[in-house]
């Protein structure tokens, strides 16, 4: 058993709680304006890497962008999204589209490349990118990216795509639920895992959550029709 528990520490396969980092050698963290995820987590960490796995279209971005957008006036970029930047709804959310660039590689080490080089390059406040594979070499490239260039990079992947080897700093699991999201914590640098919580959007996005109802007057379309025909 010994044995075995030394290769994996060998291999960076084991965390011990003695190589706790200290407090100065975490990542700051930028405030997304939902207070349990802040309270919680203090916020997607930048400098750094968060990892988001979820299905597409459960509230992954409207999560992200407050802390995307913070003032700063520099680039946002969006790399290889599986549908089109909707730069209306930015707009009426109040981000600014002039410093959100879009790009559209075609491969995924393409996908990867831009990342990186967006992500050092120090002209960016943030780099969002959906991949459809990645490795431990290729996030710790993107890792020393982001640390160099003050940049936080966020990692949007499908469920079937998740890994628990990957070296992020935050690695969230999001599934929806009838009030808003539950997010799941999978690893978070510096700290146990929260239990798992939800973020209630009924006031902030009452067209994306399920209200239930008792209203004894209320009946579903084809009961309505069967008596209306009675």
């Amino acid at each position: 058993m010994m044995k075995t528990l030394d290769q994996l520490a060998q291999q960076h396969g084991l965390w011990r709680a003695s190589q706790r980092p200290l407090m100065a050698e975490l990542p700051d963290k930028k405030a997304t304006g939902y207070s349990a995820f802040d309270q919680c987590l203090g916020g997607l960490p930048s400098p750094g890497v968060t990892d988001i796995i979820s299905d597409y279209g459960v509230g992954e971005l409207r999560l992200v962008l407050p802390a995307l957008y913070h003032a700063s006036g520099q680039q946002v970029v969006w790399i290889r999204p599986p549908v089109g930047l909707n730069a209306a709804m930015l707009y009426q959310q109040g981000y600014s589209t002039d410093n959100t660039l879009l790009v559209s590689p075609k491969s995924d080490q393409d996908a990867l490349w831009a990342a990186e080089q967006a992500a050092r390059s120090g002209a960016c406040q943030a780099v969002v990118l959906w991949p459809s594979s990645l490795t431990v070499g290729q996030v710790k490239r993107l890792k020393l990216a982001a640390e160099h260039g003050q940049c936080a990079v966020v990692l949007l992947r499908r469920q079937q795509t998740y890994s628990l080897t990957l070296p992020v700093d935050l690695s969230v699991a999001l599934a929806p639920s009838v009030c808003g999201v539950t997010v799941t914590v999978r690893y978070c640098r510096g700290q146990w895992p929260p239990a798992p919580f939800t973020l209630d959007w009924r006031t902030q996005w009452p067209a994306l959550v399920t209200w239930p109802s008792n209203a004894e007057n209320l009946l579903a379309f084809p009961l309505r029709q069967q008596r209306e025909q009675a």
